[in-house]
């Protein structure tokens, strides 16, 4: 890792600058006092309820923002599956079901998946963001660059899957929907 890379931190010639998406704040000098500043300042706003760390955070799905696509033959939505947050598509064939009940059917569907994952997800984000929080405090200490770029964990993932929703076997589906069937 190089020396001078802090994650949102950027040594300009004769300052030093904190950016954080649209926030921004800059302070003049480059000592070691100024950095320390500056990580302070940073983590401060690591500190705020809404920052999720970009890899480090599982985004949420908003129960109002749900979209049904129409194939002709069939009506789908695009969901996760709970074990590993794989890509996956619900399909309701329309020969099964006509489209005045398919398309309600589906979309209660994808509202209790969104709850279980919204569940799962706001558990896991606390524990990474406290990782995050913790390496993020030993850069102000050290004054060396700790924050590491991170990827999803599936295996804490699944571990909270099971811990909160229960057991996969008692699922009859990979969403781990049980109300709302179709």
């Amino acid at each position: 890792m190089d020396q001078d890379k802090f994650t949102n931190i950027y040594r300009l010639p004769t300052a030093i600058q904190i950016r954080i998406g649209k926030w921004q704040q800059t302070f003049n000098g480059t000592s070691d006092l100024v950095m320390h500043q500056a990580i302070t300042v940073r983590n401060q706003q690591y500190r705020k309820a809404d920052f999720l760390p970009t890899g480090w955070c599982v985004k949420f799905f908003d129960k109002n923002d749900i979209s049904v696509t129409h194939h002709g033959k069939y009506i789908q939505t695009a969901l996760r599956t709970m074990i590993d947050r794989k890509v996956s598509y619900k399909r309701i064939y329309l020969s099964r079901l006509p489209l005045e009940q398919a398309e309600p059917a589906l979309i209660a569907f994808k509202k209790e998946w969104i709850s279980q994952h919204n569940r799962v997800a706001k558990k896991y984000n606390q524990i990474k963001k406290k990782q995050f929080i913790r390496l993020a405090m030993e850069e102000l200490e050290t004054l060396y660059p700790a924050i590491t770029k991170e990827e999803f964990d599936a295996k804490l993932w699944n571990k909270l899957v099971m811990s909160e929703l229960g057991n996969p076997k008692k699922f009859d589906n990979p969403y781990f929907v049980k109300k709302a069937t179709v």
